[in-house]
């Protein structure tokens, strides 16, 4: 599996889509995909943008925002014991060494 860099930019339409979020804020990060994954999700934004508009996904944003979070809260599940993780202003540049 080929893995590709992409913006948040290149996520998200130039107009804000989806629900309404608690702060209403977007911010641009980087993000790595496997190239496979990413170009089925942007199959299925885009079909889904023009076909099914009862869907709510109108950018590539409306799909992984709703999968990040949802893997987030289970995340916090089973390593927090349902409560969010403590806010990190700044995460560490790199992937974290490995532990033995």
């Amino acid at each position: 599996m080929k893995e590709i860099t992409i913006t948040a930019a290149e996520l998200d339409t130039a107009e804000a889509t989806g629900e309404d979020r608690q702060t209403g804020r977007r911010v641009q990060r980087t993000i790595n995909f496997d190239s496979e994954v990413l170009e089925r999700a942007r199959a299925a934004a885009t079909y889904l943008a023009a076909y099914e508009p009862v869907a709510g996904v109108r950018s590539l944003a409306d799909i992984v925002n709703p999968a990040v979070e949802g893997y987030v809260g289970e995340l916090e599940e089973r390593f927090n014991g349902g409560a969010p993780f403590r806010p990190v202003h700044r995460m560490p540049p790199g992937r974290p060494a490995r532990r033995p």
